[in-house]
């Protein structure tokens, strides 16, 4: 499967915003996360049913897990409706849920459209669907009121099998 170029992601992002947003208009590139706003997260820069691709390598079986290719990111965008909201907050996190009792990769964002690279070391399912965190509050830490976060339905798929 062959990966965008950045300004064909960037187009592509552009248009996820503008779908979800519906006549939102969406924050310019790196303006600063602030308190009692709404955001999406983009996962290689769409919020409709992103594919992750995945490198699992030999035969797949119910529950494996692999590393998360290459080259893929996560960002956030600011939108005037969204699923998520910051609340009195001004910073998004992100991960990919992880296996009970483990610490997952967390990303924090300190400013809208600018993607961070989803390491390879992350461990993700091999295949189907899964979903990625975008939370004003970090992993399991306890938080204040108000705060909503916006949870990305994404799609694994073993670019390895």
């Amino acid at each position: 499967m062959r990966r965008p170029g950045p300004v064909r992601a960037a187009a592509l992002a552009a248009i996820a915003i503008a779908v979800v947003g519906g006549t939102s208009a969406a924050a310019s590139a790196q303006e600063s996360i602030g308190a009692n706003q709404h955001f999406i997260g983009l996962v290689n820069g769409s919020h409709a049913l992103p594919t992750v691709d995945t490198v699992c390598p030999g035969p797949i079986r119910q529950g494996r897990r692999g590393a998360v290719a290459g080259g893929q990111t996560l960002s956030v965008a600011e939108v005037v409706h969204g699923r998520g909201f910051t609340g009195p907050l001004s910073q998004v996190y992100a991960w990919f849920p992880p296996r009970p009792g483990k610490t997952p990769t967390q990303f924090v964002f300190d400013t809208y459209g600018t993607p961070q690279t989803i390491p390879t070391s992350v461990r993700v399912p091999c295949g189907g669907k899964g979903r990625v965190v975008f939370s004003p509050c970090p992993y399991l830490a306890p938080c204040v009121a108000g705060w909503t976060p916006d949870v990305v339905r994404v799609q694994f798929a073993n670019i390895a099998a």
